[in-house]
């Protein structure tokens, strides 16, 4: 601090006209994060140069800031390299087979849960698995009479969690990044409060399922995905292996981006001596993605992703939100005020809790849940490291407040996303969302008891109690 001390009523001015600007970004003029995401930077910039700060001061803190996450920015990239090799390649297409072979009408609901979990953590994309598969079972639902506030329910519950778990998702990774924590470390962490919440709603359903089991339901949409599967793709156990070599990795704790290169380069060997592609459009596909065309629009649509191209938006995105947090670091504006209001901060209860609190609301003030984790990331981060508790704690509270309840917010990306591809109004699925429902009473449960609160040197979750 180059003036000694800030007054507390400038540093609140500059955050709320930042936070402000954001929100007025992204809620009211309907932008993308990224502008809005620049104008409060210049904000948060004019508050130090106001406070005595020099402009060589915050330049050193965003690239510092960009630089400590340099290797998230690179994983992503290759994540969107991977994902087009397996998709050409033939690994996501197995997989989506397979997964229908073992689609049980009896256990219906159950099924839309796990398989929808499925195809989200293997492609790390929550909007894809709902706007293809879960439309399909929108359609099945209706001919077996299940309400369709339930079947959305179910097929967004799926959706997010193996989003939220998977090591392919942009959001995870841009989650990872943004609190500062290892990938594999942070979709670990998560199992802590996503789990339990998981197989609570599997039991819901179930439960629910049972009621409405039919003998005679239709399910021509989902045989003509696999048709279109077979007559497109060499579909056979073989294409596994990549998946199977990749969990294997990130159980071992194989560092990431060799990891994803070894993936990367796995779905180019499936794509030209399995699928009898060319060297030419193997690496198009890693550059640009899979196009799929099928001619059936659904599976198109399932399958045509990928690519380093398409991951342009997330690592720009990042780089915005990155700036603001080594500029707000670098002018100290956050220390000023955390000085007022640190003690709801200082011990591990209300730490969480206020993390998990903040981005819940800034999920529903904003609309946006990129923005809704960037804020309590730079934030609260730094008292993480006072009280010892690892980043990943952190990050997963993130999620859990953003991601995962986002689809809870009517007037929300994702929330409007849900209800015009599924048809379904946020109000009808909400109360069988229950993903969203117990996830918070699951973090709730963490923060009080010191159960799966990793501290900074113990990487296993089993903690003492703070």
């Amino acid at each position: 601090m180059k003036n000694g001390k800030h007054a507390y009523s400038t540093a609140c001015i500059g955050l709320l006209l930042a936070i402000g600007i954001l929100i007025y970004g992204v809620l009211v003029l309907k932008q993308s994060p990224h502008i809005p995401l620049i104008f409060s930077t210049a904000v948060i910039m004019l508050y130090g140069v106001i406070n005595g700060n020099t402009w060589k001061e915050m330049r050193t803190g965003i690239v510092e800031s960009i630089s400590e996450s340099a290797e998230a920015i690179l994983i992503i990239c290759l994540i969107g390299v991977t994902i087009g090799t397996w998709m050409a390649g033939g690994t996501v297409p197995a997989i989506i087979y397979y997964g229908f072979q073992i689609f049980s009408p009896r256990f219906f609901l159950v099924s839309v849960v796990i398989l929808c979990s499925v195809m989200s953590l293997v492609t790390g994309s929550s909007w894809t698995t709902i706007s293809t598969i879960g439309v399909a079972f929108m359609g099945i639902s209706t001919g077996m009479g299940i309400p369709a506030g339930m079947t959305a329910g179910a097929i967004i519950c799926g959706a997010y969690f193996g989003d939220k778990q998977s090591p392919l998702s942009d959001s995870t990774n841009f989650t990872a990044a943004v609190a500062k924590t290892n990938l594999y470390e942070h979709t670990r962490s998560m199992i802590f409060t996503t789990g339990p919440a998981y197989f609570a709603s599997l039991i819901i359903f179930l439960i629910l399922g049972m009621k409405y089991f039919s003998d005679s339901i239709d399910i021509s949409q989902i045989q003509t995905i696999t048709t279109g599967l077979k007559e497109g793709f060499y579909i056979g156990p073989v294409l596994l292996f990549p998946l199977f070599f990749l969990l294997v990795l990130i159980i071992r704790r194989f560092p990431a981006i060799p990891t994803m290169i070894i993936a990367s380069i796995f779905g180019l060997i499936c794509t030209l001596c399995i699928q009898g592609e060319s060297i030419e459009n193997g690496m198009r596909y890693m550059y640009s993605g899979y196009i799929s065309d099928t001619g059936i629009k659904t599976l198109d649509d399932l399958l045509t992703r990928g690519g380093l191209t398409s991951m342009t938006g997330t690592v720009t995105l990042m780089l915005m939100s990155l700036s603001l947090a080594g500029v707000m670091r670098s002018t100290e504006i956050m220390n000023v005020i955390l000085k007022k209001t640190g003690s709801l901060t200082e011990n591990r209860v209300g730490l969480i809790t206020m993390t998990w609190l903040l981005t819940f609301s800034l999920s529903f003030l904003a609309a946006d849940p990129y923005l809704a984790m960037i804020l309590p990331a730079n934030i609260l981060g730094a008292k993480y490291d006072e009280l010892g508790i690892r980043r990943s704690v952190m990050s997963r509270t993130l999620e859990d407040g953003g991601t995962i309840v986002c689809p809870m917010v009517p007037w929300g990306t994702n929330g409007i996303y849900c209800t015009e591809t599924l048809g379904v109004s946020a109000r009808i699925y909400i109360p069988y969302y229950f993903l969203g429902i117990f996830t918070p009473a699951a973090m709730l449960f963490c923060a009080i008891t010191g159960f799966g609160v990793q501290k900074k040197g113990n990487k296993d979750g089993n903690t003492k109690k703070r």
